[in-house]
């Protein structure tokens, strides 16, 4: 079966505002304001938006709320990460009702998953909420592995999975899943982003373009258009300082930390059992981030 879908492009994932243990809209209006022009939708409620952490109906809030906010041309894209099929299938008929049409749906944590039970948890979910499955391949925290061949399988026994997201490193099924399918494939991990482009996504789902927002669409728009050494160039003077002290394994944390630096956030508040930064991690990220203003980039941004 062909699978199609206009979800392409770079869809951050975002992380959750949060003011005295409550979410805090106004860090939304705020972080979009800076970033939209630059991005093709957000997903919220992912994991970087803590999304395991928070209730179902802080979710159903969240993906209201940005959805609300967003010019019809971006995509919003609901985060539905759950081991609770009657949760998930609530937050995500509340997000297509919201006019949301897209989820991003791992496989169940917990569980030891076979390619059967996923399959079956996928495709229950997809058929209570109608919205079109972005499967997020993502071996670390879901403990469950998947083949090209499998991912294959998953769509066309799920006929709404129209897209993967792949934090695998393992790039050679990204050129799998592009040489045999129609399947809209993102790359997953900001650590690995300029590999995930040299081996054919369509776009990405990491942190990155709400960093420096033009920067990163500039570089991926010189990759799309041929220029790989003028991308290549735009990656290493800007992106990848701040990805390599960001990360990996901290990246929510250290984000906010840089958002509440910035005025973007109200403050650096974690979702236990997440905790914040501290001073030392702290200055790590800024050294990163901090680089583009020392080279006199046109990149450099307050």
């Amino acid at each position: 079966m062909t699978k199609t879908t206009k979800l392409q492009g770079n869809i951050p994932v975002i992380p959750t505002p949060f003011l005295d243990g409550a979410i805090e809209f106004a860090g939304f209006d705020r972080l979009l304001e800076k970033t939209v022009d630059y991005v093709d939708g957000y997903v919220v409620c992912g994991s970087t938006g803590e999304a395991p952490a928070l209730s179902t109906k802080e979710r159903i809030d969240a993906i209201r709320y940005v959805a609300g906010k967003l010019p019809a041309d971006k995509a919003a894209v609901v985060g539905l990460g759950h081991t609770s099929i009657e949760d998930a299938a609530a937050i995500g008929c509340a997000a297509a009702d919201a006019g949301v049409r897209s989820a991003l749906l791992p496989s169940p944590y917990y569980f030891p998953n076979s390619l059967a039970m996923v399959m079956d948890y996928v495709g229950r979910v997809a058929e209570r909420t109608g919205l079109d499955i972005v499967f997020y391949d993502n071996p670390v925290t879901t403990k469950t592995y998947f083949t090209a061949d499998q991912l294959i399988q998953l769509s066309e026994a799920v006929p709404q999975v129209n897209a993967i997201k792949m934090t695998d490193h393992n790039f050679g099924k990204i050129r799998e899943l592009k040489k045999l399918t129609a399947l809209t494939v993102f790359g997953g991990d900001d650590i690995i982003c300029f590999r995930s482009f040299e081996a054919g996504v369509d776009g990405s789902m990491i942190i990155a373009p709400i960093i420096y927002p033009s920067a990163f669409r500039d570089c991926w728009d010189a990759y799309r258009g041929g220029q790989v050494e003028l991308s290549f160039r735009i990656y290493c003077e800007v992106l990848l300082p701040f990805i390599s002290m960001f990360g990996p394994g901290d990246e929510i944390p250290t984000t906010k930390a840089l958002f509440k630096h910035l005025g973007i956030f109200a403050s650096a508040e974690t979702r236990s059992p997440l905790l914040p930064s501290d001073a030392a991690r702290v200055q790590e990220v800024l050294l990163g981030y901090e680089q583009v203003f020392k080279k006199g980039s046109k990149y450099a941004v307050s």
